[in-house]
């Protein structure tokens, strides 16, 4: 028979009851309802719309989804499967977000298709879905509290106490919205020349108000983009040796991500560069985590003179990857100089 272990074990924190349980659960569907939104409004575009009135009409679509998605809730709530499904077609086939109605119905029929399968499941209906949840929990939460003889806690409170942003957690990735604020803006600007192309080859005129001269988009564009990098460098110059390395390789994993997007849509010359450069990067990221790996192995050895050296080599090989990007945004620059001067001759 094994004897007894005289360790004594760790009392914890102390179990919750019912009623604070409740409470936790309540909080963190408020916060998880909260973190959605946030991302939808990010996919809708509203901080990048050019003006009031664009981001009305994307603000719009972003509406008219979430009222779909809601409705589509309730009947599911129901059990109301048919009516649900229903709701869920009209929904699926609704413009997507980050389009106005006038830049939706612009696309060729091929891009406003559903692709083949089986839809993902909308980020709107998961959020009208959480909200049922919440609505039903915190009903619960008041009539638990009735029951206790309890005064009704303030569901502000109750975030700061059970929330999963609470005080010692991280918060918002700055350099990550940078990151995400910059390329939307990229990509946004490449789209600029092919739509101004679609539209002169089809002969369309433009409806409504007249549009801001391609020339002043595009700037607008790269004036985003100039900001972000900015201050993308500003923060980076101020991280610590491990999260700037993380930095890079993050960067770098990023950049992966892009490559084989841009695979997918890519034919002939292109096509085999940009698998070269897939496989370049690919390599640099192993040797990136490797690296990493071995200072977080070696961190506690190192003196302040090992680590300002270690950090000033990976702000190196972060201007390495940074020129690369420049050299990209030197050719879309150029590209639309020379565009520009065939519209111009035309």
């Amino acid at each position: 028979m094994t004897a007894p272990s005289s360790r004594k074990k760790s009392a914890g924190r102390p179990a919750l009851g019912p009623l604070e349980k409740q409470r936790r659960l309540v909080a963190r569907l408020y916060e998880n309802c909260d973190e959605l939104e946030r991302v939808l409004r990010e996919d809708a575009g509203l901080v990048d719309a050019q003006d009031e009135v664009e981001k009305y009409f994307l603000e719009s679509t972003l509406r008219q989804r979430l009222s779909l998605a809601r409705e589509a809730a309730m009947w599911e709530r129901g059990e109301h499967p048919v009516a649900a499904k229903e709701i869920r077609q009209k929904l699926n086939l609704f413009r997507q977000l980050g389009y106005t109605e006038e830049t939706w119905n612009a696309l060729p029929d091929e891009k406003r298709r559903l692709a083949p399968g089986k839809p993902k499941m909308p980020k709107e209906l998961e959020l009208a879905r959480l909200e049922i949840e919440r609505e039903l929990e915190q009903k619960r939460l008041r009539e638990m509290e009735a029951e206790a003889g309890e005064p009704p806690a303030d569901l502000t409170q109750l975030q700061v106490q059970h929330g999963k942003n609470a005080t010692g957690r991280a918060g918002k990735d700055t350099l990550g919205v940078l990151d995400k604020q910059m390329h939307i803006a990229i990509y946004k600007r490449r789209d600029l020349l092919l739509r101004h192309t679609k539209a002169i080859e089809a002969g369309e005129k433009p409806k409504g108000r007249p549009p801001k001269a391609l020339a002043d988009r595009y700037e607008y564009f790269t004036s985003i983009t100039e900001h972000c990098h900015r201050q993308i460098r500003d923060l980076e110059s101020k991280l610590p040796l491990l999260d700037l390395q993380r930095r890079l390789i993050k960067r770098m994993r990023d950049a992966a991500t892009r490559t084989r997007l841009r695979i997918k849509t890519s034919l002939g010359a292109d096509l085999v560069t940009l698998k070269l450069d897939l496989q370049v990067i690919e390599s640099r990221i192993e040797e990136e985590v490797t690296r990493l790996n071995e200072f977080v192995a070696k961190d506690q050895f190192f003196d302040d003179e090992q680590r300002a050296s270690l950090r000033e080599s990976v702000m190196i090989r972060i201007g390495q990857f940074d020129s690369k990007e420049m050299y990209e945004e030197f050719n879309d620059r150029n590209a639309f100089a020379n565009k520009m001067m065939e519209f111009e001759r035309e």
